[in-house]
């Protein structure tokens, strides 16, 4: 990563995340299937706003844009499942420490690339996002979907140790509003 020019550095962040946005980039780019990238800190159950303007959403909009353009100029996004997601979400009201606490009633995530249609939303909430309206979606669904993006059988079944057969997206749907 150090080995990529100054401008190129600079437009992913100087930051880990940033590096590691432009260390995924360069794994895509030479074959490597499956990539985690962290940010951790989001549990804000106080003061959420500042930490939310200063530090966390300018790191993130940095390092996950710069990949984003580099893959799809690079023509890998079509054949790169991109997630942006956490382990649940949070309350829709700010709570009295001026933060957000667990939520796991309704949760947002964003997903594309490998031939998902870009620039949709599917699902929705009720107007104060406390609740999920029509349709909702697992994570099982979710797992099915990128399985489905990136041509990976939904038959596919793992054995556990104690010799338990595992379906790789256990039941799970494909989110079909995202394709086609």
């Amino acid at each position: 990563v150090n080995l990529e020019p100054e401008n190129v550095q600079e437009r992913y962040g100087r930051t880990n995340f940033g590096r590691g946005c432009l260390m995924a980039r360069r794994l895509v780019e030479a074959g490597v299937p499956f990539v985690e990238v962290g940010l951790g800190g989001w549990d804000n159950h106080q003061n959420i706003f500042p930490t939310l303007e200063n530090t966390k959403l300018p790191e993130l909009d940095k390092g996950m844009s710069a990949l984003l353009e580099d893959l799809q100029q690079r023509g890998l996004l079509q054949d790169t499942a991109v997630i942006w997601m956490g382990e649940f979400s949070r309350t829709p009201r700010i709570n009295g420490n001026g933060g957000r606490d667990h939520w796991a009633r309704s949760w947002s995530v964003a997903i594309g690339g490998a031939g998902m249609k870009p620039g949709i939303a599917v699902g929705q909430t009720n107007e104060d996002g406390t609740r999920v309206e029509g349709q909702s979606f697992s994570s099982e669904d979710l797992m099915a979907t990128v399985c489905r993006s990136l041509g990976i059988s939904l038959e596919t079944t793992f054995t556990s140790q104690n010799g338990r057969p595992m379906k790789i997206a256990n039941g799970g749907k494909v989110i079909k509003e995202l394709f086609g």
